[in-house]
């Protein structure tokens, strides 16, 4: 009877010593998580030349591209970061303008033009810069005039005759005659300048800008 009472007896292959009992676990392969590989692999590839050319280039280029594109992105927001150095600048003869200068006569009409003004760029010492505005004659001897800058990202906008509207042909920004904002990402209406009129001539002042009921919010 003592056979039957023998407890049964695990088979194991030759070579191979399998854990007795219940209270016998399995061991658990040992698989390196990605960490752990990626910690292997940096430490037992060897540096080779061709290794070493390749990493030293990609930290080159990496380093000319963000050379290369922080004035890139300074020059497109600039605009938004312009500064003034002060003072009036003449932009054109109220009556018989000479040939390069904008006839400002008409009245109610956006004229582009143009004036020169020293003027500091976010990245650039301050530098005789050309300043393209809008001029509208009001009559009166009275004039508004607009910065030809979107007041969403600077891009330049230019006056649609035909839907009576400015439009910025870059994230569709489309403002009013007044500069208000009809539609598109801009955040406020147009920015203004101060403008003057001495001995016949109109002159541009300081930048400044207005909110949606047109009111000067700046200095």
């Amino acid at each position: 009877m003592a056979l039957f009472r023998r407890k049964p007896q695990q088979m194991s292959l030759p070579g191979m010593n399998a854990p007795r009992g219940r209270a016998a676990k399995v061991a658990a392969p040992d698989r390196p998580n990605a960490l752990r590989r990626l910690r292997r692999s940096l430490t037992t590839v060897p540096m080779t030349r061709r290794r070493f050319l390749a990493g030293t280039l990609g930290w080159v280029t990496a380093a000319i591209g963000t050379a290369l594109g922080i004035p890139a992105l300074a020059a497109w927001v600039s605009p938004a970061f312009r500064k003034q150095t002060g003072g009036w600048s003449p932009i054109g003869k109220l009556t018989d303008p000479g040939p390069d200068q904008p006839d400002l006569s008409p009245i109610g009409t956006p004229i582009e033009a143009h004036f020169t003004q020293f003027v500091q760029d976010a990245y650039l010492q301050a530098q005789p810069q050309q300043v393209a505005v809008y001029v509208i004659n009001e009559g009166d001897g009275r004039f508004t005039i607009y910065d030809d800058h979107c007041t969403h990202l600077g891009c330049p906008f230019s006056w649609n005759a035909d839907e009576n509207q400015f439009n910025c042909p870059c994230h569709n920004g489309v403002f009013d005659l007044q500069g208000r904002v009809l539609g598109g990402p801009p955040p406020r209406p147009l920015d203004h300048y101060e403008f003057k009129v001495e001995n016949g001539v109109l002159y541009a002042g300081k930048l400044f800008k207005v909110n949606d009921q047109l009111q000067r919010i700046t200095q």
